[in-house]
């Protein structure tokens, strides 16, 4: 099967999305499939192709991709994926790159699935002022709006989404996709006590038990509602100490809040990290906690769990969805006491940590990265068949 996978940015990753095609694209070519990912690259004038991406020409822009395609170059793709021959779209996003991938898929009556990772990218997700900002939203708009109603199956690794689109989906099958996380790679266990030693000082947790946010810095992932929670149990649990894996559009504005909270001695903010080193992270923590009520289902809690790191993430979540209460992790709502349940975590004595950590991980010993990509496929199977289903009853 040839498959087209369209997302606004790739490499490196840097958001859910891209993480999640890079994921998927891999475990497909490494199941025999030929597979083309569409994107673009801001440092680039021309179209070129990499191995399986094309990349288009990008220009920086306030959006929670930092970037957009230059839509009159991005026509020049048209060429390079005809050669392709795709057999199938898969839309991931809803810029630029989405609203191409669209037109080739209708233009030319392809079986076409769209996937809906976050709703506060279509809805939230352009910054700044102005008539640009207006102008860029309502293309991303009216892009997702069609995406919904002609894609022959919608996906999204969340209930809760899906129930939020179902209106605009007409009579489009919606199903819930699986949120492809590396379970080879989280389930690889570090053995250079060095490694350790270097990233417990770099999320500023030596000495200390690590409570642990992986994330983008924004609204959608909650950093201020956690760094609120965190000023509330903080003072009265010393021996913990939060740190914050990653950056985003808020990261000088949480960073200040911190200060102005006087909890920066009990929080640090680690920055941007390289994909390979997020492991080692929830390795060296005891537990993840998060603050995000977003619709959207979050690979960070996943990783975590499936690395045998409890979480404590909010009842209102998405991501609340896998946890066993008790086993894998905490839910929480206002009325829950925090610091009892991080009470739990401080001075775990070491023999304990690692039984836990076995614990939780084995609530996900049956996820692999493979059988993920299994569902996929069977989607893949599922929109071909409606697609050619529905082009008979027309004819």
């Amino acid at each position: 099967m040839k498959i087209a996978i369209f997302t606004e940015t790739y490499l490196p990753q840097t958001c859910a999305v891209e993480t999640q095609v890079l994921l998927l694209a891999r475990s497909l070519i490494r199941m025999g499939q030929e597979v083309l990912v569409v994107s673009t690259d801001v440092e680039s004038d021309e179209c070129y192709l990499e191995q399986h991406t094309l990349f288009g020409p990008a220009k920086p822009a306030d959006t929670i991709y930092g970037q957009t395609g230059q839509r009159t170059k991005l026509n020049r793709l048209k060429d390079f994926i005809d050669d392709f021959d795709p057999d199938i779209i898969h839309l991931f996003t809803f810029c630029s790159v989405g609203s191409l991938g669209l037109k080739y898929a209708l233009s030319h009556d392809l079986p076409l699935i769209t996937t809906v990772q976050s709703t506060h990218d279509i809805s939230e997700g352009f910054y700044g002022k102005g008539i640009r900002r207006m102008i860029g939203k309502r293309l991303c708009e009216s892009t997702y709006r069609k995406a919904l109603a002609f894609s022959d199956l919608v996906t999204s690794p969340s209930q809760k989404i899906l129930h939020k689109i179902r209106p605009l989906c007409k009579h489009r099958q919606l199903t819930v996709s699986p949120l492809c996380i590396d379970t080879e790679l989280l389930r690889k266990k570090e053995t250079e006590d060095s490694n350790y030693a270097a990233i417990s000082r770099r999320l500023g947790i030596t000495g200390k038990t690590g409570v642990l946010f992986v994330g983008t810095i924004g609204k959608d992932n909650g950093v201020d509602t956690l760094l609120d929670c965190w000023a509330s149990v903080c003072k009265s649990l010393p021996k913990l100490h939060l740190a914050i894996v990653g950056t985003g559009p808020e990261y000088d504005e949480m960073k200040s809040k911190a200060n102005l909270l006087g909890i920066s001695s009990h929080v640090t903010f680690a920055g941007e990290m390289e994909r390979e080193k997020i492991p080692l992270c929830y390795q060296v923590c005891s537990v993840f906690f998060s603050a995000s009520e977003s619709d959207a289902m979050k690979a960070a809690p996943l990783e975590a769990i499936v690395s045998g790191l409890p979480v404590i993430l909010p009842k209102s979540s998405a991501c609340a969805e896998v946890l066993v209460e008790g086993v894998n992790g905490f839910a929480y709502d206002a009325d829950t006491n925090l610091e009892k349940i991080l009470q739990n975590f401080v001075s775990i004595p070491p023999e304990k940590e690692v039984a836990m950590k076995k614990l939780v991980a084995r609530t996900m010993s049956g996820l692999t990265l493979e059988e993920q990509t299994k569902s996929f496929l069977n989607y893949y199977a599922l929109t071909q068949k409606h697609h050619y289903k529905t082009a008979e009853k027309l004819e």
